[in-house]
């Protein structure tokens, strides 16, 4: 416990003085004559007794009475934090962090939460002398506050503060409030933290603590309750984007609905163009997949724009995305001999499709930077590959494309084996042979790859056989195509990273089955080719997706931009070129929810779209009570949560440096002190007198 005015405590002495009184006021007993006493002498004894108890107890409360109200006014008070009993010593450096999310444009009890926010800011701010520090933080950790400031720049910095795209977690904040406040040794320091409470950006970790010497006090501005709709994502689930051909276009919609709503709207505008419309319904406790169907226009960049009508939440209403539709699927071929039957049966099958194909021939890869521009590549027949050639195929596949590996009819190379573990196919090199070629036992049908490849299930299918079939491991990634009847693999799929690999188990020669000639193959290959590269939706978040990466190397001559569709935005990104891809690191200009295209030396190369994060969407928020208790048993000792109005924001930020002060505490024991005596006296003197 500390005094404001210690002062004042020399006025004990005045103690004395009720001390005094009760040794001069003493009743003196007369002495008279009586004949006989011995009746009266427990009777003398028993009101000396009484009278002296009388009197000491009157001392007690007069002693007890001047004593509070000399205490009371020498201020006595409990401190929030030992930090803040040097204030006065070496001054102070505050920093003040006001959550400018999205989510703070709600309205509270007492008006826009953001505005509130301003309010109390500003009314501490003031509080404060001129020769403290101050700090002020927002959800862009932009560089400008990473300054301290005086009272009058503070109070004009509050003042221009408007809401921003991005979110930030409690943790975040305090720890980069910290580190400013680091710099500041010979100050007391103080952080100020004004939130709605969301909770999903106000969640605490066992593996982060506050420093211990910085009071952090919470300032709470609740929302009112409301109800949110947003769009959480958008992606394709078909293969490459086609011009002409039909689009599927899947969406995801989350809500915090109590009860069931019907027919909800949701619109699709494709370069300023309305594309699709679809209605959607809310479960509650259940997420919304909807989908919107259209057909791919020219080939080319496309910006799309997702958009429903909610309010009173509307920052999550829309969902930027793009992405690209193209004219033809490029294929590379990579075969030890272009005139073999196997590769012109293969190449056959692609030249002679009704499908915009374009495939390519040769017996060696080519630079990664051309290789970049396919969405397939079959090995064929590779006896030995090389590793760089693994490494290659393994990075263009890690980047988006397919890779189709077929063996050859050896299968005895170390390094065959190699290539195919690389991707992720279980380890293996021996053949399993047959006297002559048995039938394919089992063929995945229900798998998406032969989307459209039938009409109906038959019940009795011819499929290819074959003499032999690679005896390996399968891998629990693998997707299992097709198998033989003694269960070893002779189709399967396997992801890697953004793109994926296909391995067939069997060889094309003739020699050792029907696999060329049977009608499965066309219709597999021809698959295989529409799913090499799935539509890729290109959507980031804000203050999450810091980069985005191309599908090539950069040249560093090169002239590189980001632009919105207005060309309001423009930036020259900072590129990083390495393994066949350049990544572009969108950095803080790039501040605002829309539609961005990358160009290079004045080529647009890629479409995207940029989102406000969805974090705060749903607006579930801590309340006071349940929020210190968060803050208790995670151990955040020195932070509290001050519940505030701006009627009480100016009296309890007052005491913040005091503390909790008592003196009306002892303004309440004066009263009973003096009721005591009172009452003691009054009725003592009706009985006894």
């Amino acid at each position: 416990m500390e005094w404001v005015r210690p002062e004042i405590l020399w006025g004990l002495t005045a103690l004395i003085i009720p001390v005094l009184i009760h040794l001069l006021h003493l009743r003196k007993f007369r002495k008279v004559s009586f004949s006989n006493v011995s009746f009266l002498a427990d009777i003398k004894k028993e009101t000396r007794s009484k009278h002296r108890l009388r009197n000491l107890l009157i001392l007690a409360l007069r002693l007890t009475a001047i004593g509070a109200i000399v205490c009371a006014f020498a201020d006595p008070y409990i401190p929030y934090s030992e930090n803040s009993q040097d204030a006065s010593r070496v001054g102070n450096a505050v920093s003040i962090y006001i959550d400018t999310s999205p989510s703070i444009d709600a309205i509270g009890e007492e008006g826009p939460l953001l505005q509130v926010c301003k309010t109390r800011a500003a009314e501490i701010v003031e509080r404060y002398s001129e020769t403290d520090k101050f700090n002020i933080l927002t959800n862009s950790f932009a560089g400008s506050y990473a300054h301290f400031y005086s009272k009058d720049e503070t109070l004009e910095r509050i003042s221009g503060i408007r809401t921003e795209p991005f979110v930030r977690n409690v943790e975040s904040v305090i720890s980069r409030s910290t580190d400013l406040l680091q710099k500041e040794n010979d100050r007391v320091k103080t952080i100020y933290y004004f939130s709605d409470l969301q909770k999903n950006s106000h969640v605490l970790s066992d593996s982060f603590l506050p420093d211990s010497n910085i009071s952090v006090y919470f300032l709470p501005c609740l929302a009112n309750e409301r109800p949110n709709v947003w769009i959480d994502s958008a992606w394709f689930n078909a293969p490459i984007a086609t011009a002409g051909k039909p689009a599927e276009l899947h969406v995801r919609i989350k809500h915090n609905a109590l009860q069931r709503v019907d027919g909800l709207g949701l619109q699709l505008h494709i370069d300023g163009e309305r594309k699709a419309i679809a209605n959607f319904h809310l479960i509650p406790g259940l997420e919304t997949d909807t989908i919107l169907r259209f057909s791919h226009g020219q080939p080319g960049l496309n910006h799309a724009v997702l958009s429903i009508d909610d309010s009173p939440i509307q920052f999550d209403d829309t969902y930027f995305l793009g992405y690209e539709v193209v004219d033809q699927i490029n294929i590379f071929h990579l075969t030890q001999d272009l005139f073999s039957k196997e590769t012109k049966s293969l190449n056959r099958v692609y030249e002679s499709s009704n499908t915009s194909v374009n495939i390519e021939t040769s017996e060696s890869i080519p630079d990664s930077q051309t290789l970049s521009s396919f969405d397939l590549i079959i090995t064929n027949g590779l006896v030995d590959p090389t590793n760089g050639l693994t490494e290659t195929l393994v990075e263009f596949a890690s980047l988006g494309g397919t890779v189709l590996v077929i063996p050859d009819s050896s299968n005895s190379s170390s390094r065959a084996n190699y290539l195919r573990t690389q991707f992720g196919f279980g380890s293996g090199s021996k053949w399993n042979l047959t006297e002559s070629p048995v039938s394919i036992g089992n063929l995945n049908v229900d798998h998406p790859l032969f989307d459209g490849v039938f009409s109906s299930t038959p019940k009795r299918m011819d499929l290819p056989s074959t003499d032999r079939c690679i005896s390996r491991n399968i891998s629990p990634d693998e997707e299992i195509l097709g198998s033989m009847s003694s269960g070893l693999v002779f189709l399967s799929r396997i992801p890697v990273d953004k793109g994926g690999a296909f391995l067939f188990g069997a060889p094309l020669e003739k020699e050792t089955g029907n696999l060329v000639n049977h009608a499965l193959f066309v219709p597999i290959l021809l698959r295989i080719s529409e799913v090499s590269r799935s539509a890729r939706v290109h959507a980031f978040t804000l203050g999450l997706d810091n980069a985005l990466t191309l599908n090539f190397e950069s040249n560093e001559e090169d002239e590189i931009r980001i632009s919105s569709l207005d060309s309001s935005i423009v930036i020259l990104p900072e590129s990083r070129s390495a393994y066949g891809s350049s990544t572009l690191l969108l950095g803080p200009e790039l501040d605002t929810p829309g539609n961005y295209f990358v160009e290079i030396d004045k080529i647009q190369v890629l479409a995207f779209g940029l989102n406000a994060d969805r974090t705060e969407s749903d607006p579930s928020a801590w309340d006071i009570p349940t929020f210190r208790q968060q803050l208790s048993s995670f151990g955040w000792g020195n932070a509290s949560v001050l519940n505030v109005t701006n009627e009480t924001i100016s009296s309890v930020v007052g005491n913040l440096d005091t503390g909790n002060h008592l003196w009306w505490y002892l303004i309440l024991v004066v009263i009973i002190a003096l009721a005591g005596e009172t009452i003691l006296q009054k009725r003592w003197k009706r009985t006894y007198s």
